[in-house]
């Protein structure tokens, strides 16, 4: 039997693990956090799952207690603070059954680690691989003070857009920090605030808010009456206005501009009443020439990070599980190497497109730059309002174009069914 490690828990390290384990494949996987928990807020706030992720979920039977926590949205709505629509998207559009899922991250996180239990899969918390050496016989784990974790067939690198462990692949890499980042919250969601959809306002590209409904926190939908569902707050700001000390923020000052940019946000603002609330986000755009040496595989962030313009990183991770389980199913007798080849080839024209729009894209929501949002409000509005251009923006936003033209994402056969 292959014995496989993966490193990190997150979204694509979790969904391999189980993948993987439920196709009889000897996984153990490493997560540095002593005590993973849906409720800590290091998991992360709110996510959007698209219909690529929604699939995946499907696939491992975790689709429907996902749509039991979570917010259904029809679309997206982002305007000016004059008033003038720049984005206006609708999933129905592309297709009638289409939408997007807003969910607690602690949700999706919640799903997959009960799963991970429920499999048996061999979790080691508490744990930090700080190095690996691989060779004819595979791959050796060490940890602190170079104790050894143990010898497996392969490695899978799945620790996010700032590996320390993805420096070790030799293969040419380049990792470059965003400027800005934001502050997000969860918020209560007030009786007397508006139904929102995913709602997103500018001013320019210097002052960014972002609202979006995700539903019920984890295990919440037993009716119980004291759960209420959240709304993630996402605030654009430059790295170098994070605030360094939470504790100190002056709250009042702080919700001001949003305030002023959004003025019906004012209720759901009452919510926020202690800046340690507020959690910073950082982000990184990843560049590998390949993702994979030998038997060791960078999935996820750590091998594809971007900024969250695009909503994708969470149902890129999904996809990517999925991919690599299908080349398992497919082909169960290639070595890992081979393996870990063809699953690249497969999965590297979703992924480029989507880290090259990323790119592209962040500069007009997020920048300093007088023009270039001035760009985005004219070709956005009135160009995104065509028929074929809206189809191919909510193709975007649903997580399936694999090219800036043509060509969609195929997710192919279940390889857990059966």
């Amino acid at each position: 039997m292959s014995r496989v490690a993966i490193v990190g828990a997150g979204v694509a390290g979790s969904a391999t693990a189980i993948g993987l384990a439920q196709l009889g494949v000897q996984v153990t996987l490493f997560e540095t956090l002593p005590d993973p928990s849906p409720q800590d807020p290091r998991v992360g706030a709110g996510l959007l799952l698209q219909p690529s992720g929604q699939r995946v979920l499907e696939y491992l039977g975790l689709l429907a207690p996902a749509l039991e926590h979570g917010a259904r949205l029809d679309g997206l709505l982002g305007d000016t603070a004059d008033g003038e629509v720049v984005l206006d998207m609708s999933y129905h559009r592309f297709h009638p059954e289409a939408f997007g899922l807003g969910l607690q991250r602690g949700v999706l996180m919640g799903l997959l680690w009960q799963r991970l239990r429920e499999r048996g899969v061999d979790w080691q918390t508490g744990v930090t691989v700080r190095a690996f050496k691989q060779d004819a016989r595979g791959v050796e784990l060490k940890g602190e003070g170079g104790a050894s974790l143990g010898r497996f067939d392969a490695l899978i690198l799945a620790d996010g857009s700032f590996s320390p462990l993805r420096r070790l692949l030799p293969v040419r890499q380049r990792v470059e920090p965003f400027s800005w980042g934001a502050l997000w919250t969860l918020l209560p969601l007030p009786a007397e605030f508006p139904d929102i959809e995913l709602r997103q306002r500018f001013r320019a590209a210097r002052q960014m808010l972002g609202l979006m409904p995700v539903g019920r926190a984890w295990q919440s939908t037993q009716g119980l009456a004291d759960v209420w569902p959240a709304v993630n707050l996402f605030w654009s700001l430059p790295l170098s206005e994070l605030p360094q000390d939470m504790a100190t923020l002056d709250l009042a000052a702080w919700k001001r501009p949003l305030v002023e940019l959004l003025p019906e946000c004012e209720p759901l603002l009452k919510g926020l009443k202690d800046p340690r609330q507020l959690r910073p986000a950082r982000y990184a755009h990843v560049r590998l020439e390949r993702p994979h040496h030998g038997c060791v595989l960078a999935l996820g962030d750590c091998a594809h990070g971007m900024s969250p313009q695009l909503g994708q990183g969470a149902n890129l991770a999904l996809v990517d599980a999925l991919v690599l389980c299908q080349q398992w199913r497919e082909q169960p007798r290639q070595d890992w190497a081979q393996r870990f080849a063809h699953y690249a080839r497969r999965r590297r024209a979703h992924w480029t497109y989507y880290s090259q729009a990323s790119r592209a894209l962040t500069p007009l929501f997020q920048s300093a730059e007088p023009v270039l949002p001035w760009l985005r409000d004219r070709l956005f509005g009135p160009l995104g309002r065509l028929g074929w251009v809206h189809g191919q923006n909510v193709a975007t936003l649903a997580g399936l174009k694999t090219g800036w033209l043509f060509g969609r994402l195929e997710l192919g056969a279940n390889p857990w069914a059966g």
